[in-house]
C-alpha cells in the first residue's frame, strides 16, 4: 500500500490515478455538485483540473494534492478531498472536498476527511489548517466544525461567481486542537 493510501471501513483514499478521471468528471461537471466551487466549465478545461491535482505529493506550495475517495465495496470513485500549503513560511494547510451528489449524506465526506487528516499530521509539518466556502453551502462548513474547525472570518462579496459578487466564510484550527 502507498504511503499516501488510507483505509476506513468502507473507503480507500489515495493519491488520484488517471483511470479515477471519469468518475472525478462525473460530479466536476454536475452544476449541483459544483454550485458553491466554481463554474461548470468545458470537460477539456476540468480534465485538466484533475490531472493538475494527480500526480506525486511534492508539498509545494500553492499546489493542491488531490485524494479520490473510493468505496471499497466497487471501486467507485465518488469524490475527492486535496489540501495544499496556503503559506509554508506560517505553516498553514488548506484543506477541500467535494462529493459525486448521488454518494452525499452517507458520512463519507466525514469518514474521509478524518483519513486525509491523519495522513496530513503524519506526513506535513503545519500549525494551523485552514478551509474557505460559500456560507450558504452549510454541509461544507458542517464538516469543518465536526473536526474541530471554528469560523475565524465573514468576507462579504469576496469572489464573483455565476454571475454575482460572493460571500464567503474563513475556518481554522491550530494542529493541537483537530479532532481526530
Amino acid at each position: 500500500m502507498d504511503t499516501h493510501t488510507k483505509e476506513t471501513d468502507r473507503l480507500i483514499i489515495r493519491p488520484f490515478e488517471e483511470g479515477d478521471v471519469e468518475d472525478y468528471l462525473e460530479y466536476a461537471l454536475d452544476p449541483e455538485v459544483m454550485k458553491y466551487i466554481r463554474p461548470v466549465g468545458d470537460p477539456k478545461v476540468a480534465r485538466e483540473m484533475f490531472l493538475s491535482h494527480a500526480g506525486d505529493w511534492t508539498g509545494e506550495e500553492g499546489r493542491w494534492m488531490g485524494a479520490a475517495v473510493v468505496l471499497k465495496d466497487n471501486n467507485k470513485m465518488v469524490g475527492d478531498v486535496g489540501f495544499r500549503y496556503k503559506s509554508k513560511q506560517h505553516q498553514q494547510i488548506e484543506i477541500g472536498y467535494k462529493f459525486n451528489r448521488h454518494y452525499q449524506g452517507h458520512g463519507y465526506g466525514s469518514e474521509a476527511l478524518q483519513a486525509l487528516l491523519k495522513l496530513i499530521v503524519r506526513d506535513w509539518p503545519f500549525h494551523k489548517l485552514v478551509a474557505y466556502c460559500e456560507p450558504r453551502n452549510i454541509a461544507s462548513w458542517k464538516l469543518m466544525e465536526k473536526i474541530g474547525m471554528q469560523r475565524e472570518g465573514y468576507f462579504r462579496e469576496n469572489f464573483y461567481f455565476d454571475g454575482r459578487w460572493q460571500n464567503e466564510v474563513a475556518y481554522g484550527v491550530l494542529k493541537r486542537n483537530l479532532k481526530l
